[in-house]
């Protein structure tokens, strides 16, 4: 694993390098080579104390992107969550993939996403902070810009299982349409396909 950790409006201690290189150590067994693995530890001044400190970790692929983020009251405990979701997010895609018997991907999910992650760069260009924007019924304070790949349903429903999302902005593969898959209260999937 070759991890890479950034701080924002934080300090970034020995202390909490070595604690987020030692708890994110067990994502090595769970890839065959030798993977990127991006953490960012911000802190943000929120009403609730047990909120302030946020643990982000992305793994970015060539099909895709495994994310998980969680918030916390210290830096260690947001590490300690964030690991425990993205460990949580590859053991369920890998389950998925062998109860459909993929055969796209031999060996399960581990094989696979090493594959891709061991070929990719890091470019968080594509996240853009901009300047808080005053809406009618709250505020616009983050604007995210991703590619809008060609998927099938079903990867695009595995897609944002990946990344702990309840929707995906993706183009299906069959019509070339941008649609939009999302989880229900049900734990169903729904589909928005949109008409002119």
């Amino acid at each position: 694993m070759e991890l890479t950790i950034t701080a924002n409006n934080t300090t970034l201690t020995d202390a909490i390098r070595e604690y987020a290189e030692k708890r994110l150590s067990i994502l090595d067994r769970r890839f065959k080579d030798t993977v990127p693995v991006y953490l960012q530890i911000r802190k943000e001044q929120t009403k609730k104390e047990d909120d302030r400190f946020i643990a982000e970790v992305t793994i970015k692929m060539d099909r895709g992107v495994i994310r998980g983020e969680t918030r916390a009251d210290s830096p260690y405990t947001a590490i300690d969550g964030v690991s425990d979701t993205i460990t949580r997010q590859i053991r369920k895609y890998k389950t998925k993939l062998d109860r459909h018997g993929r055969k796209s991907a031999p060996g399960g999910l581990s094989q696979a996403v090493a594959e891709q992650l061991a070929q990719i760069e890091y470019d968080d260009s594509q996240e853009v902070e901009p300047d808080v924007q005053e809406l009618e019924y709250g505020q616009l304070v983050r604007t995210k810009r991703h590619a809008v790949a060609a998927e099938s349903v079903e990867d695009a429903t595995a897609q944002m299982d990946l990344l702990g999302h309840n929707f995906y902005v993706f183009r299906n593969k069959e019509s070339g349409d941008i649609n939009v898959v999302y989880r229900r209260h049900d734990n169903d999937y729904g589909l928005i396909v949109p008409e002119d």
